[in-house]
């Protein structure tokens, strides 16, 4: 049983996780669902002065209207699932206030419940503020090493479209046995393995390029050969999952410039160009850095990409 949980605060960002959700695992019945919705934190004059009988009162008023708010959010994101085919036995309800930070909170539930994967709306959590795409989100990425996040964006997709932004380090077949076990069992998927290479660093002259042409032939040619032999060892890893090797295909792209922003443009370009609703990326990549840092190419995709779910894993 795939076991996901879905933060929500009734924004139609958040509702939209839910139904990227409902769209990729319609038809199966092997996934279960939390809807989790983090309430502000209770505020310090309600613990402070419980004693006193006229802010208990109003305390149980605040209180009451925050369940209830977190009921109607939770209901609405369980409905979604319900019309995508989910079982209701299938969903659970969790609320909670807030009580170190939203983000940190949200992974503490995501490690007690033992989580295969995080989902939410790239924008939202409105309550506390509306540029959660700066907030809460870069929070997340930026502390959830462990924790496979997803970021949806948008309001239709071909979710069983899925691209597969990858270099030839062993974290990336580890990657790959993630999204395989995630997408088991469903009809329909189509994945691509995409690879983006520079075989130079930028700067060169016209005349210093042509002199380095032949050289730059054999790089081209060593940098394709290594790396198909790599989308081999990841196909295998597929197919061992029973995916048909007819659904698997690959590219391998030779740009001009190295730097995080073009990188990842073409990444996002390739997800556009080619329909994918359903983009894959390793927060870690050649470098082996572990931070997810400003800037950077994991960074700029999760925080750029549109009308897609984006995988950091």
């Amino acid at each position: 049983m795939k076991r996901i949980l879905v933060a929500t605060d009734g924004s139609e960002d958040a509702l939209g996780a839910s139904k990227y959700l409902a769209d990729l695992y319609k038809g199966t019945s092997d996934v279960e669902v939390a809807v989790l919705h983090i309430s502000p934190p209770v505020p310090p004059i309600y613990r402070e002065e419980g004693h006193d009988p006229q802010i208990r009162k109003v305390y149980a008023t605040w209180k009451r209207k925050k369940e209830q708010e977190a009921k109607r959010y939770i209901e609405e994101s369980a409905e979604i699932l319900l019309r995508g085919g989910f079982k209701r036995s299938h969903i659970k309800a969790k609320h909670a206030h807030q009580i170190v930070g939203v983000a940190r909170d949200i992974l503490r539930e995501a490690d007690a419940g033992h989580y295969d994967a995080c989902v939410i709306g790239r924008k939202g959590m409105g309550w506390f503020d509306d540029m959660f795409l700066g907030s809460i989100t870069s929070k997340l990425l930026e502390i959830s090493e462990n924790h496979p996040i997803w970021l949806v964006s948008g309001k239709k997709w071909d979710s069983r479209r899925v691209l597969i932004a990858m270099d030839h380090t062993p974290d990336t077949l580890q990657l790959i046995r993630y999204v395989g076990e995630m997408l088991r069992g469903l009809e329909g998927v189509n994945i691509c393995f995409y690879h983006y290479f520079v075989p130079f660093i930028e700067g060169l002259t016209t005349e210093e390029r042509k002199k380095l042409r032949d050289f730059e032939k054999r790089i081209i040619e060593r940098e394709r050969d290594r790396m198909f032999h790599f989308f081999g060892e990841a196909q295998r890893v597929l197919e061992d999952l029973g995916f048909d090797k007819k659904a698997v295909e690959y590219e391998v792209f030779k740009g001009e410039s190295a730097s995080p922003k073009r990188i990842s443009q073409m990444i996002l370009k390739k997800t556009h160009d080619g329909k994918y609703g359903t983009l894959v990326i390793g927060r870690k990549g050649a470098t082996k850095a572990r931070e997810f840092r400003l800037g950077s190419v994991a960074w700029r995709i999760a925080t750029e990409a549109q009308n897609c779910a984006v995988w950091v894993v």
